[in-house]
């Protein structure tokens, strides 16, 4: 069935470019899904990390964006067989992942399902889109499709987002608290009392890095039953959510044009050439004004997640221009600089700072071209 998909980006299209920056993106992944079992010394980290990641299985959510880009390549033209086989891993997956069949465990299958389903009907319909609006469209209908569903189930506790916020807060106040217990043991061990007497500036920051672990990810005290009102992090979880599906796909997209023949879409560009369009300021222009007007205040949790989401995307594109602006040469001391920095001022300063500079640099780009030598160039979104 070859006329689903443009013949330009058919089974004679070129493959992903190297595999170097891949590799070093699974090997990422696979540690981030692995921080509920860092060593102690690691786990107040390791807490970060899983609360930065709603769905700590992200190995699962690219598994089922594999499969769905193994049936959009048989329906380009590739073999059955592969699709098959990737569909029956995702099933098998799904299945065997040691998660309840309700509450997150439910949560968490029905958005990789719905993801999947989602990013598989975009390249269906999309001809030689770039990644990256593919990728936005099928988030959009994911959320779409849990929205409907949401909405669709009557609520124990009142209030349509009630039951699923207390569900996430409930599963942020394990992780914490599981994190939490285990780095308590180290600090109680007899290498780290020595530790702490000997660098106790060391140990003060590890204290103070507990209690922002704790304040970031524990539902706040005090609130009534049914109104999920949560900590700062669980506050972001829609955005947080977004935005790692969009590395689920991102890495499923790149793992299939690895893997197969079959190319359904145009080749991932550089960090350095990433550009999208420029309309999408308008998420962070609606997100300032529901923030900042009185009237919209029961709306203001949305307006926080849509600067969240899209700050984010903005500060991609500011690293984008960096590395632009940065020759090949002086990137290895830019990122030994920084990491020099961070024991000095703290992580996150560092973050921060860095965080504050890319997306200044982003948004400044929506302007102003700052690659002014870019526009030969192939971009990786648009």
């Amino acid at each position: 069935m070859p006329g689903a998909v443009a013949s330009e980006v058919a089974a004679t299209a070129s493959h992903e470019r190297g595999w170097r920056w891949f590799v070093l993106a699974l090997v990422l992944m696979v540690v981030a899904t692995a921080a509920p079992i860092w060593p102690p010394a690691f786990a107040l980290p390791g807490a970060m990390v899983r609360m930065l990641l709603p769905v700590e299985q992200l190995a699962l959510m690219v598994v089922v964006v594999i499969a769905a880009c193994a049936v959009v390549g048989w329906w380009a033209g590739g073999r059955l067989l592969a699709a098959i086989i990737w569909v029956a891993a995702a099933g098998y997956v799904l299945w065997q992942t040691p998660l309840s069949y309700t509450g997150y465990g439910a949560f968490v299958r029905g958005w990789a399902l719905a993801l999947g389903a989602s990013f598989g009907l975009v390249c269906l319909t999309t001809r030689s889109r770039p990644l990256l609006g593919r990728a936005l469209a099928a988030v959009a209908l994911t959320t779409a499709v849990t929205l409907a569903g949401i909405n669709a189930r009557p609520s124990a506790t009142g209030g349509v987002f009630a039951d699923p916020a207390q569900m996430m807060g409930r599963e942020y106040q394990r992780r914490v608290a599981e994190s939490v217990a285990v780095w308590r043991d180290r600090a109680q061990s007899e290498s780290w009392q020595r530790f702490s007497r000997r660098f106790p500036d060391a140990a003060e920051r590890m204290a103070r890095m507990e209690s922002l672990v704790v304040f970031l990810g524990s539902p706040t005290t005090g609130a009534a039953p049914g109104t999920a009102m949560t900590g700062p992090v669980l506050l972001l979880v829609p955005a947080l959510l977004a935005l790692e599906s969009l590395l689920a796909v991102a890495l499923g997209w790149a793992a299939y044009h690895r893997l197969s023949r079959v190319r359904i879409g145009p080749p991932l560009g550089a960090l350095r050439d990433l550009r999208f369009n420029d309309q999408l300021v308008w998420g962070l222009i609606v997100g300032v004004t529901i923030l900042l007007l009185p009237t919209l205040v029961e709306w203001r949790m949305a307006g926080v997640n849509l600067i969240c989401f899209f700050g984010t995307l903005y500060a991609v594109r500011g690293a984008g221009v960096l590395s632009w602006w940065i020759p090949d040469r002086f990137v290895a001391p830019a990122l030994l600089g920084v990491v020099v920095v961070v024991p000095i001022v703290g992580p996150m300063w560092v973050v921060v700072a860095l965080f504050a500079i890319t997306f200044g640099l982003g948004l400044g780009d929506t302007w102003r071209n700052f690659r002014t030598g870019a526009r030969g160039r192939p971009s990786s979104a648009s």
